[in-house]
């Protein structure tokens, strides 16, 4: 019995071969690969012609065109899948059909002929199935894209203001206000103070109507660039908060925004980490062909151009990019699903308690679009909690903490511009919870049960008018971009702790051992999947968008670097334990000195710490004869323990000075301590119980911590040089004579450098 196949192509063989040949399609010419076939000579010729012998009649070399080898005569791969040709019309593939009037040739012959397609299938579909499509558009390398098409002008489009002109409408010292048209697009470079005075614009994906706040954005080349869009108004956009001047043109349908320099330091931190040097400046080979128009306005190959009056910290305008200067471009698969998470669901409950939890690998911008959500959420809701899990790449704190932040202003800018001072924090001493795992879930539950019991349902603070929510504060929860095997297991009982009402799940390259499919939670932890969370599938940010020129390490010692020379809002011991849940974050960074030349604190550890810990691998081994070297040059976290908590360190009874400090003795319990920051200690005297410790935390907070926590965390090489010392020494020491530091090529056993084999590959990898 033939199948269906075998008989429309038998039914296809007999009538080609009963048409005359005048009365069929026009074919190309033939060629001596493809020979037009003959009625007569079917029965002669059991086999089709030889595949090898038809590439070779072609002409074409085996060794350069090996498909051309294997697939003569065929359509291309491309032609194969996306034109709707019928491979059945070929005559090739039916001419041992029509000859044959018994079954079983027929079905001999078929297949035959199904085990060449799949062959043939086989070898063009290999190379495509390993290709991946890619979630988001890919936009072309060759020529920039334009970023700005506002084009300024004076007295059109911008207007210099002066102090009275300022003072008269509510702002302070001379700003630069620019009129935005709907159609246009800002993009500046640097640090600046933007307050919309009219309209709506957007930013970073977040819609700023006019009102009296002052946003603080900083835009570095390292980090995408934010474009300024004219948003559409609302109802609350029309008021006229500003009484503005009469010769500031305002564009119906457009904005009107006031740009002022920020003089924070922040860009000295450059001098500091030279990875960073002019990372708020254009590039070297923009900045050397700068051609000054006017005082403080500058053109830079057409391609930068400086709108602020300032010759300090100037704001430059960005028209194209560059390779090292990208936008900030968001997917659309984050649109929707921010716009979905600001909606509440329809329920009894008109504001329900919100938990967003965030997870993706690593370099798909799960930290970004955390960010996002955090500022998305602050036009509804007067103050978020921020529970930052990833202690590599950590948001408002350097790395190693693992903390509860309560965010009530928006952030533009990437990580080192706003270092804060935790509400909750928990000290893990490493970039990563491998080595203490039990301690770093402790950590994690520990910051949900205080978000649940003192943040999540607080009183409001702020007297004054505002139309957002006050008596509810959602929790976003950023977890790490380890996904892969112990990483992943940590990252589900996250999940399953947090409780979340929102999941966005960034999906990222599987390079890293990210799991296609969900964690078994039944499996694992005896307990199904949250059912009453929303799920979002978020596509994960272009790698064309992204800067490759600072890897993750350069952005953490930036990250440490800036913590320790930023400035933090001063706090009086009277107002701190009674303090209202507030944002405190560093507006101001001391750089003009380096650490090694600042004025520490000197504490007398005998009388100021109770205890001592070191954690992490091998520190259990160290002696307390040996601690104080340990301790020399380190950094420690900042731990306030309650009282009666922890067990005292016993010393012994040689009468000798000793730091409090016991061998293997485990971490503060997370449940009944905190970590305010952290601390460098920069010398241990010898002969005296005193110590010189560098460290934002203000003195009545650091005054309440007791114990001091030794981990992993080491501090950058940035960090130990002096780049005031014109020779390259270290507070006027020669380089040769620095501690702790060599320079040139190191001696011994392992000073070489070591060779790393990039070609051997995992088991995930294959």
């Amino acid at each position: 019995m033939l199948s269906a196949i075998a008989v429309r192509r038998a039914a296809q063989a007999a009538l080609q071969s009963s048409q005359p040949s005048s009365s069929k399609q026009p074919s190309p010419p033939p060629t001596p690969s493809a020979p037009s076939p003959d009625p007569c000579s079917e029965s002669k010729r059991p086999k089709l012609p030889s595949k090898r012998k038809s590439s070779s009649v072609n002409g074409k070399s085996s060794r350069n065109n090996k498909k051309a080898k294997i697939l003569p005569g065929r359509v291309p791969a491309t032609a194969r899948y996306f034109e709707s040709k019928n491979t059945v019309e070929e005559g090739e593939d039916v001419i041992m059909l029509g000859s044959s009037s018994d079954s079983e040739p027929d079905v001999q012959a078929k297949l035959a002929l199904d085990s060449s397609d799949d062959s043939e299938a086989e070898e063009i579909q290999n190379p495509l199935v390993s290709i991946e499509l890619p979630l988001y558009p890919q936009p072309s390398t060759s020529e920039p894209s334009q970023l700005s098409t506002f084009r300024p002008t004076r007295d059109l489009n911008v207007y210099e203001l002066s102090a009275d002109e300022a003072s008269a409408i509510g702002l302070q010292t001379e700003i630069s206000v620019l009129s935005i048209d709907r159609e246009e697009t800002l993009a500046l470079l640097g640090t600046y103070a933007l307050t919309v005075l009219k309209g709506s614009i957007s930013i970073l994906g977040v819609t700023l109507s006019a009102s009296k706040v002052a946003h603080h954005v900083f835009v570095p080349r390292s980090a995408p660039v934010p474009i300024l869009r004219c948003a559409s108004l609302d109802a609350h956009a029309d008021l006229n908060i500003y009484t503005l001047p009469p010769r500031v043109r305002s564009i119906h349908g457009g904005a009107v925004v006031a740009i002022q320099s920020l003089d924070t330091g922040v860009e000295g931190l450059g001098r500091v980490c030279r990875v960073f040097d002019g990372v708020f400046e254009p590039s070297r080979w923009l900045r050397s062909s700068a051609e000054v128009i006017r005082p403080g306005v500058s053109l830079v190959r057409v391609l930068f151009l400086n709108v602020c009056k300032s010759i300090i910290c100037p704001v430059i305008q960005v028209t194209h990019s560059t390779r090292d200067v990208l936008p900030f471009v968001m997917p659309e698969s984050w649109s929707i699903a921010l716009s979905a998470a600001e909606t509440p669901p329809s329920s009894a409950d008109p504001i329900p308690l919100s938990v967003y939890v965030v997870k993706g690998p690593k370099k798909s911008g799960k930290s970004t679009f955390a960010r996002t959500l955090l500022n998305r959420l602050l036009a509804k809701f007067q103050r978020i909690a921020y529970l930052e899990c990833d202690v590599g790449q950590s948001e408002f704190t350097p790395g190693g903490l693992v903390a509860l932040n309560v965010i009530d202003n928006p952030v533009f800018g990437p990580p080192f511009t706003h270092p804060s001072l935790p509400y909750r924090a928990h000290y893990v001493g490493a970039t990563s919870p491998r080595c203490s795992p039990a301690h770093y879930l402790a950590a994690v539950q520990a910051l949900l049960e205080t978000f649940k019991l003192e943040v999540q349902t607080s009183l409001p603070y702020d007297e004054s008018i505002d139309t957002r929510v006050t008596d509810i504060t959602p929790l976003v929860v950023n977890t790490m971009g380890w996904t892969k095997g112990l990483g992943a297991d940590l990252n589900a009982k996250i999940e399953e702790l947090a409780e979340p009402t929102h999941v966005f799940e960034i999906i990222g390259p599987e390079e890293k051992g990210w799991p296609t499919a969900s964690p078994l939670y039944d499996t694992l932890y005896n307990q199904s999947a949250p059912s009453k969370a929303f799920q979002y599938t978020l596509e994960a940010i272009s790698p064309i968008l992204t800067n490759t020129h600072f890897n993750a390490v350069d952005q953490r010692n930036l990250n440490i670097l800036s913590y320790f020379h930023s400035i933090l809002p001063s706090i009086t011991s009277a107002s701190f334990p009674s303090a209202p849940i507030r944002q405190m974050t560093a507006t101001k960074w001391e750089t003009s000195h380096p650490l090694c030349t600042r004025y520490p604190y000197e504490v007398d550890w005998s009388q100021a710490f109770d205890q001592v810990i070191l954690i992490g691998a091998g520190y259990e081994d160290v002696i307390p004869s040996e601690v104080s070297n340990v301790l020399n040059g380190a950094i420690v976290g900042l731990v306030e323990c309650e009282p009666g908590t922890e067990d005292p360190v016993y010393l012994g009874s040689s009468g000798a000075r000793e730091l409090p400090y016991a061998q293997a003795r485990h971490p503060p319990t997370p449940s009944t301590s905190t970590c305010h920051g952290l601390a460098l200690i920069r010398a241990i005297s010898p002969s005296s119980p005193h110590m010189h410790i560098l460290t934002p935390v203000p003195p009545a907070i650091l005054a309440r911590c007791r114990v001091i926590v030794k981990g992993e965390l080491e501090l950058p090489i940035w960090g130990m040089l002096d780049f005031t010392d014109a020779n390259e020494g270290v507070a006027g020491v020669e380089k040769g004579r620095v501690p702790y530091l060599q320079w040139g090529k190191s001696e011994g056993l392992g000073g070489e450098r070591r060779r790393v084999r990039r070609n051997l590959m995992r088991k995930a990898q294959m």
